[in-house]
């Protein structure tokens, strides 16, 4: 995953949500440093298999938004949980 501003910008909300439906066993996520990835180095990482994904309306620092990402996640993840108990409950 690359956490691309741009994305956001441009609507993208979905991306993140259809990745963790996948159930992967394992992510690794590229952050910029402030100012943003450049759009080569974006398209680069494209090229050999990242997806973009937007983390919203709002531009994080560099330092928080994998943060932000991990309780995205972490989230996401607890309500599937929530909502498999209560089906085979």
């Amino acid at each position: 995953m690359v956490a691309y501003e741009e994305s956001a910008k441009a609507g993208e909300h979905a991306q993140l949500i259809q990745t963790l439906r996948q159930q992967p066993r394992s992510l690794i996520a590229v952050f910029g440093p402030e100012g943003g990835l450049a759009p080569a180095e974006v398209s680069n990482l494209n090229d050999v298999g990242f997806v973009n994904v937007g983390l919203g309306p709002r531009i994080l620092r560099t330092e928080t938004a994998p943060w932000y990402l991990l309780a995205a996640i972490s989230t996401y993840t607890e309500l599937q949980e929530e909502q498999s108990d209560r089906v085979n409950s």
